[in-house]
């Protein structure tokens, strides 16, 4: 079966290269000006979205270097320990909602402290895995797309975001 799929792997993106051109062409479409128009509204799209992603990174490196996230950490502590969430993923709560390269160091940090194998390994890694980065999501869809108004979206995502912390603590506490 992985033969089958490494050979589909190969001749996926090209095909479907091939499978565009030769549509374009059977429709008489410019293939190349459709393709440098693409790339020019890409290329403005970067650049919309650049400043949403250096505030996010400049507002995570000043909480990690400053302390701020460790005092956040012990202070939440007796909270998260309430509903019996390990102290040591604290820090991985906090920061996946508002980035999600950020909290793949700490999930990195926590898989080579206390292993992947381990309860707090696995609750990292599921955790990483099935929740959003809340935060980053609305600043770059919203800042981008001009929207103003998120109604629903901000309490949305954080009640799915919350829901998914629990659902990695708990399934992983009792696999």
């Amino acid at each position: 079966m992985s033969d089958v799929l490494s050979i589909i792997s190969v001749f996926f993106i090209p095909s479907f290269i091939t499978i565009i051109i030769i549509y374009g062409i059977k429709k008489r479409i410019p293939i190349y000006d459709v393709f440098i128009t693409g790339a020019k509204d890409g290329l403005g799209t970067c650049i919309e979205i650049l400043p949403f992603i250096i505030g996010i990174f400049v507002a995570i490196e000043a909480l990690t270097s400053s302390g701020a996230m460790d005092f956040i950490q012990s202070t939440a502590a007796p909270l998260f320990e309430v509903f019996h969430v390990p102290e040591e993923l604290i820090s991985l709560i906090m920061l996946r909602p508002v980035s999600g390269s950020g909290s793949l160091v700490v999930v990195e940090r926590i898989m080579t402290e206390y292993g992947p194998d381990s309860y707090i390994g696995r609750a990292a890694g599921v955790m990483a895995g099935s929740c959003e980065t809340v935060f980053y999501v609305l600043a770059l869809y919203f800042g981008v797309t001009s929207v103003k108004k998120m109604r629903h979206a901000f309490p949305a995502g954080l009640i799915g975001y919350v829901a998914g912390v629990f659902a990695s603590v708990y399934i992983c506490y009792f696999m």
